[in-house]
This record gives C-alpha cells, sequence and structure tokens, in this order.
C-alpha cells in the first residue's frame, strides 16, 4: 500500500482513464460505431479536418507558399485562415491529424477526441495541485470532471468542445499563481493557448474568469499581505500580453466574424423566461441524461458530486465561495439572459456549463478529502436531499417516477454511496476501504453514465454515431462518381446540387422533408466541385447581405447561399454550370438554362457509385444537369444600379436588375434601364369540400373519426353532433369570407386537422416558360390556447365516442409539463414538378433561429402552365398574411439575349493561383468588373499591375471600374488584420522575452 501511495495522481488518473475508456471502446466497437457524429460530426468537423490535413501535409511539402490562403472549394470562396479558425487551425491538437494516414483519418478524429478529454482530465489536476487536496481527493475529482455528461456528450458530437474543458482549468491555475504572487507565465501561456483556439470560446472563458477572479477577490481580501491592486494590474498585464501574442490569428478572425452572417435577432430569442417544460425538467437533468435535450442544457453529474454540492453547501461558512459559485451557476441556469450573455448575446444556450464543472470539481475534491469525517448530520443531510431530489422528480414528472432507462442505474448507484457512508460510519470502517470502496462505484458510476449515453440498449444516442469507415466513403461517393466527369470540364464555374440530393429522412422528415431540402455539408470542398454552398459557423456577410436581399428561402446564417432555392437567375449569376441530381429526381423541374446531360444512347448519364449513408430510395446513382447560361467568374457590364436605385425595388425585381446592370457606387459608368418583367399574376383560393366535414354523410364516411366500439354506451346524441359540424361548417365559411380577396388565412377546422388551401392562376397561360413565385408577407402564426386545446380533445372524443375523463384530462396536464410551444411550423406550396416551404425554426432553436415575417418560395421554371398551388401547414393551427402574391418572372428570348450578352462580356485567359486572379478584359467603353467572387477588404484591384479602387458589387461580390480598352486585370488577396496581428505578436513576443529576463537578473542577484 505505501508504494502504492507514491504513485503520482497523474498515473493513477491515466490508469483509470484507460479502464474506463477502453469499456466506452467495447460498447462502441459492438455497435460498429465510430466517433463521428452522423448529423455536423460528418458535414461539418470532419471534412474540414480533411480538408486541414491537406493544408498541413502542402505546408510542410512546400513551406514558401503558406498554409492558408484564398479557397474557392470553400463555397463560393473564402478566406482559410478565418473560415477555419473556429474549428480547427487554432486548435493545438487538429496539427497532429499529419501523423495519420490518408486512408485512417477517420482513426485520427476518434483519437484526438480521446486525447482533448484526456488533456482534459491533466488541465484540472494541474489546477487542483494549487490547493492541498489528497491524492485520493484529486483523482476522484479529476475522474468526475473528464468523463462528466457535458464531456460525454460535447466532446462526442463536437470534438472541439472539450477546449474549454482544457482551458478554463489552466486558466484558473494561471490565475492562482499571480494571486500568490509566483510566476505569471502560466496564466500568459493559458491566455495564448485560449485566445489562439476559438474566439467563442475566448469570449466564454473571459467572463468565467472576471467571475472567478472577482470571487477570489472576495475571499482573499482579508488575508494579510493581500495586495489586490498590485494583484489586478499583474493580471491585467499578462493577460494583455497573452492577446497580444495571440494577435497574429485573433485580429484576422475578430474582423471576419463581426461582419458575418451571425444574427443575434431578438435578444435570448424573446425569451425573458425559459417554457414551463424546461424547469419541469430540471429535476430529472441533475443525474443521468434525464429527459428531452434543449437549450444545451447538460448536467448529469455523477453521485459523488451530488453529495459534494450538497456538503458544501451544509458548510456553507467553511466553503463560502465554492457555495456561491455553486448557487450563481444554479441561478444562471434559470434565467434564459445569463445563458445569452454567455453566448455572445445571441440564442439562450447552455454550452456555458461546461465553465460549472470546474467549481463543481472542486467541491468533489472538497467532499472527497471529508468523506472519512462524515458525521450524522453530514449523513442525514446527504440523505434528505436524496429524498428531496426522488420528490421533484416524481411531482416534476405529474407525479409519475419515470425514469429513463440508463438513468436507473445512476439513482442505484446513487443508493449504493450513500448506504456505503452509513455503513462505513456505523462500522467505523478504515479510511483505506472507504476510499477503495468509493473509488469502485465511481468508476463504475462513470462507466455506467458513458454507456448511458452511448449504448444502444440505453439511450438513442448510438444511433447518432456514424457506422465504422463511413465518413470516408460518404465524402469519397458523395456525388457517386458524378464529381470526376465535373472536375474535367468545369473550369472557373461553380457546381450545386439538385432537390433531396442529400438529406436524412429519418431525423428531419417531420420538419424539413420538402422537395428543396438538402442537408448542409462540407464535403464538396474536398472534392474540387466548387459547390456554392458552406456551411460553417462565421460564413461572409457579405454574401449573406445579398441573399437576404433577394430574400433567398434557404438561408441560414451556417449556410446562407445553400441552392440559392434553384433560382434560375441566381444560379446563373453565381456561375452554377453543373447540377448534381438524384437519378429518381431527375423529373422534376429544372432551372431556366438547365439540361439533362445524356450519353452516347440519348439516356441521362448515369453515375452509380453508391454512398453508404444514403437512405435506400436514394440509391440509384446521379445524374447530371449543365446550365447554359451559367455566368463566368468574371465579366463587364456596362450598365450601373444605384445603391439608393437597388434598395427600392422588390426581392424578384432585384434579381432580375442584376442582369441589366451592376449594383455599385460610381457616377463613371452609365445608369442601366431597369424594366420590370415580373408580372404578378391573379388567384382565386378555394378550400377542398372534401376534406372539410360540415355534414353527418361526410362523418359517417370518414375513417379518421370512426367511433370506438369499446364504448358503445356513451353515444352521442345527434344534437350534440350537429353542433360541431355546424361549427366546422361556420370556420369554413368564416375562412372562405377572409380569403375571398387573396390568401390571408389558413386555420385548422374544429377537430385540429390542418386543413389544405388550393390557390388557383386565374389564367395559366400566363405561366408557360416562367419562374413561378409565391411571396407571403406579414406571416403570423398561433398555436392553440389551453381553452382551444381542450376543445379539440372534446370535439375528437365526441365524434369518436370516446368519454373524456378526468384521467384523459390528467394525461394531458401531464404531456403539457414536458411539451412547450416554441412557434415552429412549416408551410408547403406544391405546383407542377416541385414543392417548396417556408420553414420556421423554433425559438429553441440555437443556431439557425431567424423569425420569418415574410418568404419568398421558388416554386420553379416550367415551360408548361401551371393553374394552382396547393398549400398545406402543421406545427400550429393558424398562419395568417398580410398580403400574399403569385409573381411570374418570364424567362423567354429576351431573358436568354441579356444572359449571352454577358457571356460574350467575359474576362479571357482567366488563371487562379494561390490569393490572386487574373484575365484580360477588352472593351470600348469604360464597364464595372463584375464577379461572383465574395467581397473582402483583402481583395485588392490592379489594372495593367496599377492600384485601383476596389468596389463592393452586387451588395456582396469583388469588382471594381475598368477603363475602355484592352487591360491586365489582376485580384490579390491579403487576409485582413493578418500584418497588424503579426506585428502586434511579435511586440508581445520582445515583452514577454525582455520581462523574463529582466525577472532572471533579478533572481539571479537575490540569490547571489
Amino acid at each position: 500500500m505505501e508504494k502504492l501511495r507514491k504513485i503520482p495522481v497523474w498515473v493513477s488518473y491515466t490508469f483509470f482513464f484507460a479502464v474506463i475508456i477502453a469499456v466506452y471502446w467495447w460498447t462502441f466497437h459492438l455497435t460498429n460505431r465510430s466517433l463521428i457524429w452522423s448529423l455536423d460530426g460528418i458535414a461539418q468537423h470532419y471534412p474540414i479536418l480533411v480538408n486541414f490535413r491537406n493544408l498541413l501535409t502542402h505546408f510542410l511539402t512546400h513551406p514558401s507558399q503558406g498554409l492558408t490562403h484564398w479557397s474557392f472549394n470553400i463555397g463560393l470562396g473564402a478566406d482559410q485562415l478565418t473560415s477555419f479558425s473556429y474549428y480547427v487551425v487554432g486548435d493545438l491538437f487538429n496539427y497532429l491529424i499529419v501523423f495519420f494516414p490518408k486512408n485512417q483519418i477517420e482513426l485520427g478524429y476518434s483519437v484526438l477526441v480521446l486525447l482533448r478529454l484526456y488533456c482534459a482530465g491533466l488541465a484540472f489536476l494541474f489546477y487542483l495541485n494549487c490547493f492541498r487536496f489528497r491524492k485520493f481527493s484529486r483523482l476522484i475529482s479529476t475522474l468526475t470532471y473528464t468523463f462528466s455528461s457535458f464531456a460525454l456528450y460535447a466532446g462526442m458530437h463536437h470534438a472541439f468542445f472539450l477546449l474549454p474543458l482544457i482551458s478554463f482549468p489552466l486558466l484558473a491555475a494561471g490565475i492562482e499563481r499571480v494571486l500568490r504572487h509566483r510566476s505569471w507565465f502560466p496564466l500568459f501561456l493559458a491566455v495564448l493557448i485560449t485566445f489562439l483556439s476559438n474566439f467563442y470560446f475566448a469570449y466564454m472563458l473571459g467572463l468565467g474568469c472576471l467571475v472567478y477572479v472577482s470571487l477570489r477577490f472576495l475571499m482573499l481580501s482579508k488575508t494579510p499581505g493581500f495586495k489586490w491592486f498590485h494583484s489586478l494590474l499583474q493580471l491585467t498585464g499578462t493577460v494583455v500580453l497573452g492577446i497580444l501574442a495571440a494577435a497574429v490569428l485573433f485580429i484576422p478572425t475578430m474582423l471576419y466574424a463581426f461582419q458575418s452572417t451571425r444574427l443575434t435577432g431578438a435578444f435570448a430569442n424573446g425569451y425573458w423566461f425559459y417554457p414551463p417544460n424546461y424547469y419541469f425538467n430540471l429535476p430529472s437533468k441533475i443525474l443521468g441524461l434525464g429527459g428531452p435535450f434543449s437549450f444545451w442544457l447538460i448536467i448529469g453529474m455523477s453521485g459523488i458530486s451530488f453529495y459534494a454540492v450538497v456538503y458544501v453547501f451544509t458548510h456553507f461558512k467553511r466553503y463560502r465561495f465554492v457555495a456561491i459559485s455553486l448557487l450563481l451557476i444554479g441561478i444562471g441556469i434559470l434565467f434564459p439572459a445569463v445563458s445569452s450573455t454567455f453566448n455572445a448575446l445571441a440564442s439562450p444556450s447552455n454550452r456555458w456549463l461546461a465553465l460549472a464543472l470546474l467549481p463543481l470539481g472542486l467541491a468533489t475534491a472538497i467532499f472527497a478529502d471529508h468523506m472519512t469525517r462524515l458525521t450524522r448530520r453530514d449523513l442525514l443531510s446527504m440523505g434528505i436531499s436524496t429524498v428531496i431530489l426522488i420528490f421533484l422528480l416524481w411531482g416534476s414528472r405529474g407525479f409519475l417516477l419515470r425514469l429513463q432507462r440508463h438513468d436507473v442505474v445512476e439513482y442505484l448507484l446513487l443508493f449504493a454511496l450513500l448506504a456505503l457512508f452509513w455503513i462505513a460510519k456505523d462500522y467505523h470502517w478504515r479510511p483505506r476501504t472507504i476510499y477503495l470502496s468509493v473509488l469502485g462505484i465511481v468508476t463504475i458510476n462513470l462507466m455506467a453514465l458513458g454507456l448511458g449515453y452511448y449504448s444502444p440498449n440505453n439511450s438513442g444516442f448510438t444511433k447518432g454515431m456514424l457506422a465504422t469507415k463511413d465518413a470516408a466513403a460518404y465524402n469519397q461517393h458523395y456525388y457517386d462518381g458524378a464529381n470526376h466527369y465535373v472536375k474535367q470540364r468545369l473550369g472557373n464555374y461553380r457546381t450545386s446540387i439538385g432537390p433531396r440530393y442529400h438529406y436524412f429522412p429519418d431525423d428531419r422528415n417531420n420538419s424539413l422533408n420538402t422537395d428543396y431540402f438538402n442537408a448542409s455539408s462540407n464535403a464538396p470542398m474536398n472534392l474540387g466541385t466548387h459547390d456554392i454552398a458552406s456551411y460553417l459557423t462565421v460564413e461572409n456577410g457579405y454574401v449573406g447581405n445579398l441573399e437576404r436581399a433577394v430574400r433567398n428561402n434557404q438561408f441560414t446564417p451556417n449556410d446562407p447561399v445553400a441552392q440559392n432555392d434553384y433560382r434560375s437567375t441566381l444560379s446563373a449569376l453565381m456561375g452554377v454550370k453543373y447540377l448534381f441530381i438524384r437519378s429518381e429526381k431527375a423529373h422534376h423541374s429544372l432551372p431556366a438554362g438547365f439540361q439533362i446531360v445524356r450519353d452516347h444512347k440519348n439516356e441521362p448519364l448515369l453515375f452509380s457509385q453508391q454512398n453508404p449513408m444514403l437512405p435506400p430510395d436514394q440509391q440509384r446513382g446521379t445524374v447530371l444537369a449543365e446550365n447554359r447560361n451559367a455566368l463566368p467568374l468574371m465579366y463587364n457590364q456596362t450598365r450601373a444600379i444605384a445603391p439608393a436605385t437597388w434598395n427600392r425595388l422588390n426581392p424578384v425585381e432585384k434579381e432580375q436588375a442584376l442582369l441589366a446592370g451592376t449594383v455599385v457606387d460610381s457616377t463613371k459608368i452609365k445608369p442601366a434601364k431597369l424594366r420590370p418583367t415580373a408580372k404578378s399574376l391573379s388567384y382565386t383560393t378555394h378550400l377542398d369540400q372534401d376534406d372539410w366535414i360540415t355534414t353527418p354523410k361526410q362523418l359517417a364516411e370518414s375513417q379518421w373519426t370512426k367511433p370506438d366500439a369499446t364504448f358503445s354506451v356513451h353515444h352521442p346524441t345527434q344534437q350534440q353532433l350537429d353542433q360541431v359540424l355546424t361549427a366546422n361548417q361556420q370556420r369554413q365559411t368564416a375562412l372562405q369570407q377572409q380569403n375571398r380577396q387573396g390568401l390571408h388565412e389558413l386555420k385548422t377546422d374544429v377537430w385540429g386537422k390542418h386543413q389544405p388551401v388550393t390557390i388557383k392562376i386565374k389564367r395559366p397561360q400566363t405561366t408557360k416558360r416562367t419562374e413561378l413565385y409565391l411571396e407571403l408577407e406579414g406571416i403570423q402564426a398561433s398555436g392553440p390556447s389551453a381553452t382551444e386545446q381542450h376543445q379539440i380533445e372534446k370535439n375528437l372524443a365526441l365524434v369518436r365516442n370516446q368519454p373524456l375523463t378526468g384521467m384523459n384530462h390528467l394525461n394531458e396536464w401531464r404531456k403539457n409539463l414536458q411539451t412547450a410551444e416554441n412557434g415552429s411550423f412549416k408551410l408547403v406550396a406544391k405546383t407542377k414538378g416541385m414543392s417548396n416551404a417556408v420553414t420556421q425554426l423554433g425559438t429553441d432553436e440555437l443556431s439557425n433561429y431567424v423569425p420569418k415575417h415574410s418568404a419568398l418560395l421558388n416554386l420553379g421554371y416550367s415551360n408548361k402552365a401551371r393553374s394552382k398551388i396547393t398549400l398545406t401547414y402543421q406545427g400550429v393551427d393558424q398562419i395568417k398574411f398580410k398580403r400574399a402574391r403569385v409573381i411570374a418572372v418570364p424567362m423567354k428570348q429576351n431573358y436568354t439575349q441579356r444572359i449571352r450578352q454577358l457571356q460574350k462580356q467575359r474576362l479571357r485567359n482567366i488563371q487562379q493561383t494561390p490569393n490572386q486572379i487574373t484575365g484580360i478584359s477588352n472593351q470600348s467603353q469604360a464597364t464595372v468588373l463584375t464577379t461572383s467572387i465574395p467581397y473582402s477588404t483583402g481583395w485588392q484591384l490592379r489594372v495593367n499591375n496599377r492600384p485601383v479602387a476596389t468596389k463592393r458589387v452586387n451588395d456582396g461580390f469583388v469588382g471594381g471600374i475598368i477603363p475602355a480598352g484592352k487591360h491586365r486585370v489582376t485580384l490579390q488577396y491579403h487576409t485582413p488584420g493578418l500584418l497588424i496581428g503579426s506585428i502586434l505578436t511579435m511586440i508581445s513576443g520582445i515583452l514577454v522575452l525582455g520581462i523574463s529576463l529582466v525577472t532572471w537578473i533579478i533572481f539571479k542577484r537575490k540569490h547571489a
């Protein structure tokens, strides 16, 4: 035993880490699952890591060319340094991926996840060394910190979310050393690592450190010899030096982030308080997984940490500041404003709870230090708290003790731990026996916690992880092999994917499964297809402005372009040459100018490599559509549109105006003559009489209202039935009256059934060879009130011959405790050949919540007439509109002529090198250089090697004024802020070296 006591804690931690991880690994092995999440893991993180490895290997072989550049493989084009800074560039662990072969990147991804998790424990252990805890206490608390629910969930879904678990203990340890008049260098390194790794985490950790320093200052204020001003000055200076040292990456990243598409909207998504079900689910969240996952609320502590919290609060005076920090965390969980503040004033995400693990781990170490000296009062407090927890859990579930399967084990282990302490107290166990017993239970507890998340016998999380080796195959076969054909013919043009080319019906079927939906993915960035879409946390804000101006229905902050809603002109303007289409979708309407690529037998050219992630109905293969209307990457426009004129146009007119002229602030170019081409079509609205049940005969023939034979003695009277049918008739009549002069309202019937509405176009012939749009203004959606919902239940029970008993009311009440109305809905518009949808994500959506008060739905291009549009909806019981217009945009001879003229005005001999694009302009008059290259202040325009003012054109792209004649045009790119950031980093390095040298000289003189 004496030899065991001499083993360093980090060695013991490493052993137990390996044992627990081995259990987790065995579970993943048995289920043939990887550590890559099937949503953002494969769509964002894995492709970016693959791309980053390519950057690193290229840099190692060609260091003179630099590490990052402007890349046309990231959507429309983006700076690799700033685009990847959120994910990989500042994460030092990712640089280790170069040691894994190209065919083993999936293994490297998993190893790096586990390495981050392991280092999180080491960082916390380093922090605990600032205090005098027993080795056992440090081991136990480090294990609970490492294998917390937050780490197990976040680390497996977003690997870099483990970084705060590493950085915060390092920052806190650095602060402790400064406060104790020891070396400031650990804090400097911690700040440097934090500000390099991720700007979002730097913000969140900065707030956490402010709270930490405030509490520590209060705690030390009465300590003899504590000089608060000197400590504050040293802390501030060290932090500033650390930030300056990281400026080479931090400044360019922040300049980019401040002009990105990230939308805050209403503070905390408009919440003053969370929905009631959030609070009712809180008790179940304390241990294990518990309840639905919402607002990123992850607590799930182990049993020993729960009792540690109880112990700290019952000894409040002694551990006042630890208890206060835990109390502040508890209060912060209750208010969306706190979560929103920590989430950069955006949505109310509880990701900040990563910071809560530090005081929780500290409390666990305190409790472990005293577990052999627990009093009867301590044990009684622990027992009472357990009873209170069970009671709260029971009450919050509507007085039904319903636990998720794996949470039962968590509570059994909690009881086992409590029983152990009682027995140890009564039978006077030796400390060694207590330590070994507690260590055993805690280890089993942490194993069970992880198995609860990722064993298919306990939860559904394992289904969300990709099967082993699927990641590489998914990326390699993303286009079923069609990318090889396209790359040989693409040149400087771009591509996109067709309707529902990649989507996940199992996950998205109920909310987003319309013809135009695709799952966002970064896989194309590694395949050289120049896909116009990218899926990044920070996207180019100028492009986002353009997409909002033309009201791209697919716009989200993480994917502002997507497929441009398949609008013909937007596709042409952005140079989309090829469309990858699932072969079974080839019959759907294509944007104007696109034609299916055919083989020598005049059959659609089929590429049939199978992608392992696609569902069976998408396994036939890929066909291609080629666009004759794609505009070149760089061309000249002879006419200009003043920004003020542009801003007065409606979204459809704005899109079409870009063919007549370029939006630019210049008086040197003649103004364009804008002639409206879009036409607003007259229509009438109709309700399907067969869907509205208003007569006894319709009720008798209806399948969904068939009476329940088990309640034959409770037949409703004819009077009761007539009352319900009359109410439905009145609602139908009122709805028809409301929509008599255009679409203004959609509403369910008295049974809560969503009734479709048909828009009938008065002159269908006007839709030939046009692109059809449905424009909706002033959208207001609402769900049923509690009274209305109760009336719906009564009406349903009546026609189904089911008595509405007190138990029915009680169960309905219980159901309402666990659910909440979040305002989400989907409105689908369908016409011949295509459907599209307005999808309003709920206020509990934390990344892409954007309130939709208006929408512009592209219903596709067609050579044939279309006479009607059918509207269906779900999610709410009523949607109102101030105005609804059907718009037809002719794409006939005049449209084609404008396209051909712009194609002729392209720049010749376009060549691309890293950070530079050149071409030859030869026009008889001054023109506007118009591109589809996303605008950045880093672009510099040169004409015949002479600097020319760079302009932002068409709201989102780079361009400029080119004089008449033949000229060599060059666009050069330099990352904004990189130069000043490099200078500040060098200044910081000089200061650090100077301060270190002076400190060393002073130290040598004192000890000479």
